[in-house]
């Protein structure tokens, strides 16, 4: 369908695009054609007003006289008994530069009119184009998103009938509540991301306002640190001065806060987690470094993607695969950038990239 309404859609342009290439060559044509119908008329002109001096006398004593008023664009010379008929050069160029004036406007004015035409369809072929991704992202979140909270669903129906089951032994039982609990709080993750996608949508962070990224980073990490003693995992920060950010406080928490979750969720046996803020005078640079089971060189740009979990490549996962896409949102809603170095089996490090604005250069002197 989309195809086919593109298809219509280019054939409407192509038309429009030659009608209005033929309309500049007619209009510029019937200049031309204008131009020598003009001239016709005064070599006809011309030939009349030798006509009548040769059959008048009195015409031919005085064509001046008897021809001024009617031919003004004829210009009148004796030689002896002869008078020859010329036209006057002055009015061939006027009526030239007339009709060179005339080709030039209808030019400019066709080509204007096919910018503007192809502004137009520019513009609308980008429109259907930005419409076309929304409908197919918002098809691949829906899928995404129904997979993701199947999953955990189909296991806790399938354990809630084992449990049901006659003759279940009590460590059976036992092993199944801590996998059901496992599940619930997947999909609790899930929610969670799902929830915090949205509200990057909706709702609006307000005026840039200056931020201690010091302070910020800290209140995460003491806000996570009960979460990473649950999970034997350990979180160190390190930094080497004031940092101030002009931005928003709540992306910059939320990406650091996916960032050390992600860390803790896709560790076992817990995981020792150093965050480092360092800067210069153009960028500030925040280091979330674990010595987890880290990631494959070949997956380093596919961990951002929406929905992309360790379980595609065989792995347990630890959420929905919304972490590092929304860190990736958040922190290029900031104007900065995410970078991933990573090895299989080596710990991870995911680098957070902000601007230094000139306010804050300012506080940092």
């Amino acid at each position: 369908m989309n195809r086919r309404r593109g298809l219509l859609y280019g054939i409407l342009v192509g038309l429009l695009l030659i009608m209005g290439v033929w309309w500049m060559y007619f209009l510029t044509h019937e200049s031309t054609v204008h131009s020598e119908f003009r001239k016709q008329k005064l070599a006809n002109d011309r030939l009349h007003a030798a006509f009548l001096i040769q059959s008048d006398p009195r015409v031919k004593a005085e064509p001046e006289l008897w021809l001024s008023d009617s031919f003004p664009h004829l210009l009148f010379k004796r030689k002896g008994e002869n008078v020859d008929v010329i036209i006057d050069p002055v009015v061939i160029l006027q009526i030239e530069n007339e009709a060179r004036k005339t080709r030039n406007m209808f030019l400019y004015e066709g080509v204007f009119f096919m910018v503007l035409l192809a502004a137009g369809s520019t513009i609308l072929v980008l429109s259907w184009r930005s419409e076309v991704r929304f409908v197919q992202a918002r098809e691949l979140f829906l899928a995404g998103a129904t997979h993701e909270f199947k999953t955990p669903l189909a296991s806790l129906k399938l354990y809630t009938e084992t449990l049901g089951r006659e003759g279940l032994k009590e460590d059976d039982r036992h092993q199944i509540r801590g996998r059901m609990v496992e599940d619930i709080s997947r999909l609790e993750r899930l929610v969670n991301e799902v929830l915090a996608m949205s509200a990057a949508d909706t709702y609006n962070q307000g005026p840039a306002t200056v931020v201690n990224l010091v302070a910020e980073a800290q209140s995460v990490i003491e806000d996570l640190r009960g979460f990473a003693r649950d999970h034997d995992s350990f979180i160190e920060f390190q930094f080497d001065g004031d940092h101030w950010f002009l931005g928003q406080e709540v992306p910059f928490g939320l990406a650091l806060r996916n960032l050390l979750v992600n860390a803790v969720n896709h560790a076992e046996g817990g995981v020792s987690i150093l965050v480092t803020l360092t800067g210069d005078r153009s960028w500030h640079r925040l280091t979330v470094k674990d010595n987890g089971p880290g990631i494959a060189r070949r997956l380093h740009g596919k961990v951002f993607d929406c929905f992309y979990s360790g379980s595609r490549e065989g792995k347990p996962a630890g959420g929905a695969g919304l972490g590092l896409y929304l860190v990736r949102r958040n922190v290029q809603a900031m104007g900065g950038r995410v970078e991933l170095e990573s090895e299989e089996g080596k710990g991870s490090a995911f680098t957070i990239i902000l601007p230094v604005h000139s306010v804050a250069k300012e506080l940092d002197q």
